[in-house]
């Protein structure tokens, strides 16, 4: 095992024709986007596309989505919006790629090739199966494979790189291990192995001041909505007793802490001072600050992402030279697969 490890990390370093660094970034289409999805995965994104020396592929993974057969129509419902506002936000899309999972043949295709040479044991033991199965979801034949696809994903586009927070890492693990399985059943390097990025974002709290910000909580604040929206979730983050005059933490006052996660720097410095003098400034105006800053932020782009929303073909225009890439790097990858396993073609 060793040995073919050391051969797939020269062909990694091979791989790399060009001088970008491919990553592979996948999101799910669950929901209303908060600012704790911004915090957390959007913004940096957002700017590993605009880094000149990077080619980032961002999949929205919509049959991921699908495991949920309470909810099995929720992903083909979220993807155009999700894909919208990554758009409205600033995705550099010239140099780079958003994808729709369900767009990619190849990713199921590979993803049996995977699962043939992969002990159903390694699938029950998965930390997303275990995970799903204890939050009440039926056990679906779907949920059981879920990382061979997830495995796929990531072996598909023959990626360098992919980001992941640490609850993540098993997928880059069990990519791993199914790549190698695959590559030793055919005695072929078929598979090129990524490397893992294990990303250190701090979690952010939710307007109940205790809980990750979170939809199954209902304690977020949302990107996009109506002033009036906004302002009703704001009025919800919880604060302590302080008076108006008295001096307050930055470090424990959830306005803030939600606050500096999209605020400019200017505006974190002024709300953090002002709550460590405290005199003549209490919540309210650090509330009314944060609404304003949050207008200011995200209220230009607003615009924007009702236009990608209500204008797919416009959106499709602007995809497919990166739809046109991923597609060739995905069909690279299948058709070193289907070689190796001396399947025929007669279409």
């Amino acid at each position: 095992m060793k040995e073919s490890t050391q051969n797939l990390e020269n062909l990694d370093i091979q791989k790399m024709k060009s001088n970008k660094k491919r990553f592979l970034t996948g999101i799910k289409p669950t929901g209303e986007v908060h600012i704790g999805n911004y915090f957390g995965a959007i913004k940096p994104c957002i700017e590993q596309s605009q880094d000149k020396d990077n080619e980032v592929i961002l999949m929205c993974v919509d049959w991921h989505g699908l495991t949920n057969k309470n909810e099995i129509f929720r992903p083909g419902e979220l993807s155009h919006p999700l894909i919208a506002l990554y758009l409205a936000l600033g995705f550099n899309i010239n140099d780079n790629s958003i994808v729709l999972q369900s767009n990619f043949p190849q990713i199921q295709e590979n993803s049996w090739y995977l699962s043939c040479v992969t002990a159903s044991g390694m699938l029950e033991r998965s930390h997303a199966y275990k995970d799903a199965l204890a939050n009440g979801k039926t056990p679906t034949a779907g949920l059981l494979f879920y990382p061979a696809l997830m495995s796929s994903d990531i072996l598909t586009f023959d990626s360098h790189f992919v980001p992941v927070g640490k609850d993540q890492a098993q997928h880059l693990e069990y990519a791993s291990d199914m790549a190698q399985l695959f590559n030793n059943a055919v005695k072929k390097n078929v598979f090129n192995i990524p490397k893992a990025i294990i990303q250190e974002t701090p979690t952010l709290v939710g307007t109940d001041g205790e809980r990750k910000m979170s939809k199954s909580y209902d304690n977020v604040i949302p990107i996009f909505s109506t002033k009036k929206e906004l302002e009703r979730k704001v009025k919800e983050i919880k604060t302590d007793s302080k008076g108006l005059d008295d001096p307050k933490d930055p470090n424990t006052c959830t306005i803030f802490q939600i606050f500096k996660s999209f605020a400019s720097p200017q505006a974190i410095s002024y709300m953090e001072e002002r709550l460590k003098r405290g005199i003549g400034y209490g919540y309210g105006h650090a509330k009314k600050d944060f609404i304003d800053e949050h207008e200011k932020v995200f209220g230009a782009y607003r615009e924007k992402y009702e236009y990608y929303l209500n204008d797919i073909n416009a959106v499709r225009k602007l995809l497919r030279p990166g739809y046109e890439r991923a597609h060739s790097y995905a069909e690279q990858v299948t058709k070193r697969a289907r070689e190796a396993l001396n399947l025929k073609n007669y279409w």
